[in-house]
């Protein structure tokens, strides 16, 4: 099967090199000049693949590290930076590959640190809320979760006995405030009320 490329100047100096009915690459002038290529001309499918091999697919590695390299991301937030910059998609998920290959994106402990770093703040329903719009699996998310298990109610305790402090007796008014409270960052009513009721016996 045979091409015909057509070229599209881009931001950056770059070249979009785009044969019918296919998504294009980003090609420099010299890298353009190297290969002696031009707008319009016919070129086969197995030497549009190795250009894609030669020159986009490294790019998109580069691409994906250098990103790495100022932040973590999971595999959709990386997928949604590279896209936003790079024009193939095939180029877009060889890089994926590579990093998730060599470790710099692993999802599932992604999630593990985010659920650590951020349990004393937010309660695990809206950190569970948070992963899945970056994208983790729901069953990532099942596993961790699960793991997890009674661990929230041993993060939230202190927090919650700490709160109770203000008010003079745990009375119905304490308990209705400390459980609204809690709710609205996001803690199940019915723990928070556990945590109380498990408070008063000890008392």
């Amino acid at each position: 099967m045979e091409f015909v490329i057509h070229m599209y100047e881009t931001k950056g100096k770059k070249i979009c090199v785009k044969p019918e009915h296919e998504e294009g690459i980003y090609l420099y002038p010299g890298e353009i000049r190297k290969q002696k290529l031009a707008d319009g001309d016919r070129i086969s499918e197995e030497t549009f693949c190795r250009l894609r091999e030669e020159y986009a697919v490294p790019r998109a590695r580069k691409r994906a590290l250098g990103i790495l390299v100022k932040k973590d991301c999971t595999e959709q937030e990386l997928r949604e930076k590279l896209a936003a910059s790079l024009n193939d998609s095939f180029s877009v998920e060889r890089a994926l590959d590579f990093v998730k290959e060599q470790g710099y994106v692993n999802d599932e402990n992604y999630a593990k640190e985010y659920l650590y770093y951020k349990k004393e703040r937010k309660s695990y329903r809206q950190i569970r809320m948070e992963l899945s719009r970056k994208g983790i699996a729901g069953h990532i998310l099942d596993a961790l979760f699960e793991e997890a298990g009674s661990q929230e109610e041993e993060d939230i305790r202190p927090h919650v006995i700490k709160y109770i402090r203000k008010f003079p007796e745990l009375d119905a008014v304490a308990v209705r405030k400390t459980c609204a409270h809690f709710y609205r960052k996001g803690y199940p009513a019915g723990l928070i009320r556990k945590i109380l009721e498990e408070t008063r016996e000890e008392d």
